[in-house]
């Protein structure tokens, strides 16, 4: 036997088998191919758990990602219950983790990438003036405006392969210069939202010529461990309530959207 032969036919069966282990095929079998698509960021708590718990209610398959699967008790749980849910391990910092799970779902089509994930940066003390933190602003803003940037092209041929074609940018009020700008609490959290609205308002514009919609939304005041951190007493939303709002806003947007940042209540947040 000719080993040169005998080690390239090797290789080759090797790679193909690689290639198997990761194709859409494999990946589309753990969907419904009749039902719509969410690849979800953030989604071990708050209004990311509540978003995949309304949209597997809703029949749609959740692709549901967070940074630590084994300790999102709650997210595991619903896939338990739901075999159109499937976990994902997803840090939205980490390139290399955006690229495998892009090529694992390479070929399936994606209805909603919405871009939930955010982190606040704690303490809160490292983004306020005279104790500014350079680490802790390198991350805030490589999660709430890198990573979702970063996964919108990672994913961007799923969206264009989709019925809906949405990405979803989740903002907050805390991102606009008009309501805020004499707020000096978050400089960070509040930084990295503005930034990502313009960030998703640039992209709106670069794939609307492919039938994509790209939108910015905010939750509204809900009660979850920012608010808590924020000091807020006012009233609030259960995260439940926030994403059965917010579902219903996704599902509403058309191309002919402005794609300015808009309130779960429907009201649009001042730039």
């Amino acid at each position: 036997m000719n080993t040169n032969a005998f080690r390239g036919g090797l290789a080759l069966l090797l790679a193909l088998l690689a290639l198997l282990a990761f194709s859409p095929l494999q990946a589309a079998k753990l969907h419904d191919p009749a039902s719509p698509t969410i690849l979800l960021t953030g989604s071990n708590r708050g209004v990311g758990l509540a978003l995949a718990q309304e949209y597997a209610a809703k029949g749609w398959n959740v692709i549901a990602t967070c940074r630590t699967p084994a300790k999102a008790g709650e997210l595991q749980a619903l896939a338990a219950a739901n075999p159109k849910v499937i976990v994902e391990k997803l840090d939205v910092t980490d390139v290399r983790q955006i690229g495998k799970l892009a090529e694992k779902y390479r070929g399936v089509p994606v209805d909603v990438l919405f871009n939930n994930a955010a982190w606040l940066g704690e303490p809160i003390s490292k983004q306020q003036f005279g104790d500014l933190d350079e680490d802790m602003f390198v991350e805030v803003m490589k999660t709430n405006v890198y990573g979702p940037l970063k996964l919108s092209e990672a994913f961007v041929d799923n969206i264009a392969a989709s019925q809906q074609k949405k990405i979803i940018g989740m903002t907050s009020g805390l991102g606009s210069l008009t309501l805020m700008g004499r707020m000096s609490r978050f400089y960070y959290y509040q930084m990295s939202k503005a930034a990502m609205n313009m960030g998703m308002r640039a992209l709106r514009n670069d794939l609307r010529s492919r039938g994509i919609i790209v939108a910015i939304v905010a939750p509204g005041v809900v009660d979850t461990d920012l608010l808590t951190a924020s000091g807020f007493k006012g009233e609030r939303l259960t995260p439940a309530e926030s994403a059965a709002a917010l579902h219903k806003m996704v599902a509403a947007l058309t191309l002919e959207d402005k794609g300015i940042p808009v309130n779960v209540d429907g009201k649009p947040i001042p730039w």
